[in-house]
């Protein structure tokens, strides 16, 4: 993996262990080795999509598994060695393992633009490309003064309240006491939106495997947990991913999300790294989440996702449900575990 331009913190074995493990779902990972020695490396997670009650009796009745290269993270394949017969190599396993599996369809989903490289190959085996989803990055090589000065006046506004409470941020570990604190108020928040939380052990397993590679920043206040952010450190991109987010609605007149990612770009931007990664958003300037990224100053960039159906019977009615979700709701996902 040192050896790809592409390789990143969601290729190291540690983060693989802690989706395998935390997640409890099982590995098809693609390793070629030529002698001993890898030459391509295409990681795989099979999940089985879950289908809401509400979908059309035909389509419910789908038993729907799904291989995705990465998720959550990012994936796609590394080569280190003759990128065109190590490319065809791989991916005529991914059509046996595809087939002997039945999986309803293949996803790689890569958030590096590098990887616009593969799409005629990957045409060439039957994906598709899509860009629905964009990643809302800041620059961090500006410096921390002029990426201030390029946010929206609101959010310059925050930052000075933010500065002016008294809050402190904190750099923990995550273990312990500071994972529990972080989980509990974690838990509620995604309660708080709808949204569904990952398991305490998908983070304490992320602790463990990557604990060069992760960062917990908490704002405190009175001694009080008010909010957090765990980062993944990203070396091989030289990136800071902000990857999840806590924050206690008691303490949301202290502006603790502004607070830190104040902290955590002045942070990144004192060793060195290049990008301070505020996450995935639909690409979508009406949505809450990339209007509150964007007025930071983060920049969308696409992730790049291929997708190939596999199940001549299923593949067609999984996307059904999702043309259906879509026109009901107004989400094209169907959840996966």
């Amino acid at each position: 993996m040192k050896q790809s331009d592409r390789g990143s913190v969601f290729h190291r074995a540690g983060w693989l262990r802690a989706v395998e493990e935390g997640l409890d779902r099982s590995a098809r990972h693609l390793v070629l080795e030529k002698g001993n020695n890898p030459i391509a490396l295409l990681p795989n997670f099979v999940r089985r999509v879950e289908l809401p009650s509400s979908l059309p009796s035909v389509v419910d009745r789908l038993d729907a598994k799904r291989l995705t290269s990465i998720e959550p993270g990012f994936g796609g394949p590394l080569f280190m060695g003759s990128e065109r017969s190590n490319f065809e190599m791989m991916f005529d396993h991914i059509d046996r393992l595809l087939e002997r599996d039945d999986f309803v369809n293949h996803r790689v989903k890569a958030a590096n633009d590098e990887y616009l490289r593969y799409s005629r190959p990957f045409s060439e085996y039957g994906y598709q490309l899509s860009s629905g989803v964009c990643r809302l990055v800041i620059d961090l090589d500006q410096g921390w003064e002029s990426i201030e000065s390029n946010m929206n006046k609101s959010k310059r506004s925050n930052i000075s309240k933010a500065r002016e409470n008294d809050a402190t941020v904190y750099e923990r570990s995550l273990e312990g006491e500071a994972l529990e604190r972080f989980y509990e108020t974690y838990q509620q928040a995604m309660d708080r939106v709808g949204g569904t939380a990952y398991p305490y052990a998908f983070l304490e397993r992320i602790g463990e495997e990557l604990a060069d590679r992760t960062e917990l920043f908490t704002v405190e206040v009175d001694g009080e947990f008010a909010a957090g952010q765990v980062y993944l450190v990203d070396d091989e991109q030289s990136s800071v991913h902000c990857f999840f987010q806590a924050v206690d609605a008691d303490y949301f007149d202290y502006y603790p999300s502004e607070l830190l990612d104040e902290y955590g770009m002045k942070w990144a931007i004192e060793r060195d790294y290049g990008e301070y990664d505020l996450g995935s958003s639909p690409s979508d300037f009406t949505d809450g989440s990339f209007r509150y990224k964007n007025e930071l100053g983060a920049q969308p960039r696409p992730v790049l996702s291929w997708e190939r159906g596999c199940s001549p019977i299923k593949w067609p009615m999984y996307r059904l449900g999702r043309w259906y979700l879509k026109n009901r709701n107004g989400s094209s996902e169907l959840s996966s575990a």
